[in-house]
């Protein structure tokens, strides 16, 4: 019996994110503005399942790539939208979500992404999970 209350409190938020979201009922997002339209549709989809899944309305932070993830590695976001470079030194400091849309063929692609504090894993699986429902058609291919 002991195990099955235990399991309840996987996987965990050492810093407590989805507790915070959904408690305050924000979620602080990051946002790179990028090209255009690449990525609007699939990050307006993204928020909206986020929003109905934990309560929480997005408080939109816009910015660059940079200074957002430093922001959201002190965790002063949640959650950072992004179009992102495979080659990027970010890639190992945070997490991705499966690609939500892709802009460009074979070596000229972009994916457009949703990035999480690392080690944040029920808040993770949780955008992980939406993205995964709302990507474009193709997203990461």
């Amino acid at each position: 019996m002991m195990l099955l209350v235990a399991c309840d409190a996987l996987p965990r938020d050492p810093a407590g994110s989805s507790e915070a979201i959904r408690r305050h009922g924000v979620m602080r997002v990051g946002l790179v503005l990028g090209d255009g339209d690449f990525g609007r549709a699939a990050s307006a989809r993204l928020l909206d399942r986020l929003s109905r899944q934990t309560g929480a309305r997005a408080a939109i932070r816009p910015g660059a790539t940079e200074p957002l993830f430093q922001a959201l590695e002190r965790g002063d976001v949640d959650l950072v939208l992004t179009p992102l470079d495979p080659e990027s030194p970010w890639m190992t400091r945070i997490s991705l979500s499966p690609p939500i849309a892709t802009q460009g063929r074979k070596d000229k692609r972009l994916d457009y992404y949703a990035a999480m504090r690392n080690g944040e894993n029920r808040w993770i699986m949780t955008v992980e999970s939406a993205a995964r429902a709302v990507a474009d058609p193709g997203a990461g291919q």
